[in-house]
């Protein structure tokens, strides 16, 4: 009689799973808006470049993207074209509210009021890469759970933070405690049920934080 040997598991099948996958694309929305702070980390394009202009193009952006929430909220043929197009891609709590991605051109706009253009530009890197991060990893592979995320997710995020905050801090010339700091920030905001838009929540706590150790 032949022994039977175990088959161990695949560590990648959990994201061929639908959930995974709609996730994924989910976040792939989210991730796009990695060119914010690029931007104003990198300043690429001819514009904008100053404080008044990066002001200027994030309150165009988020006043644009307000806008549409409210015909999508109030206006039936409106809303009927989201759920068609974007389907499952918009998460139950933002079907009647604002959209993530409106959440992240608002922390945009503050965050570049706020905070000096480096700290802007990693706080608001944290929030773009952080979230997605702990997301996917949560999603695929998070097994211990606190407040309903888990560990594995926050090991995500804060690997994603801190890789973020290693190229603002070569680029930017911010001390890397400092980086470090918002880094870490940004992932315990991510973890913790607090009642804002993480979006919102992430980008202030960290720039904030950083801004307070003299960013």
């Amino acid at each position: 009689m032949t022994a039977r040997t175990s088959v161990p598991d695949d560590p990648l099948k959990p994201l061929r799973t639908r959930a995974w996958l709609t996730e994924a694309r989910r976040k792939a929305i989210h991730l796009s808006f990695i060119v914010l702070p690029l931007e104003l980390l990198l300043e690429i394009l001819p514009w904008p470049r100053t404080r008044g202009e990066f002001r200027l193009l994030f309150l165009g952006l988020t006043a644009g993207a307000v806008a549409v929430d409210v015909l999508r909220i109030h206006e039936r043929r409106v809303r009927t074209f989201f759920r068609q197009f974007f389907g499952e891609l918009i998460r139950e709590h933002e079907r009647m509210s604002l959209l993530g991605s409106t959440y992240l051109l608002l922390a945009a706009l503050i965050a570049v009021e706020v905070f000096p253009q480096p700290l802007a530009a990693a706080a608001l890197g944290f929030t773009v890469l952080g979230d997605a991060m702990g997301a996917l990893v949560g999603k695929a592979w998070g097994r211990h759970k606190v407040f309903n995320k888990s560990l594995e997710g926050a090991f995500g995020c804060l690997l994603a933070c801190l890789a973020w905050a290693a190229l603002v801090s070569v680029v930017a010339h911010v001390p890397w405690g400092v980086t470090v700091a918002g880094a870490v920030v940004a992932t315990l905001v991510e973890a913790l049920p607090i009642p804002l838009d993480d979006n919102l929540g992430i980008t202030l706590a960290a720039g904030y934080t950083m801004k307070l150790l003299g960013g």
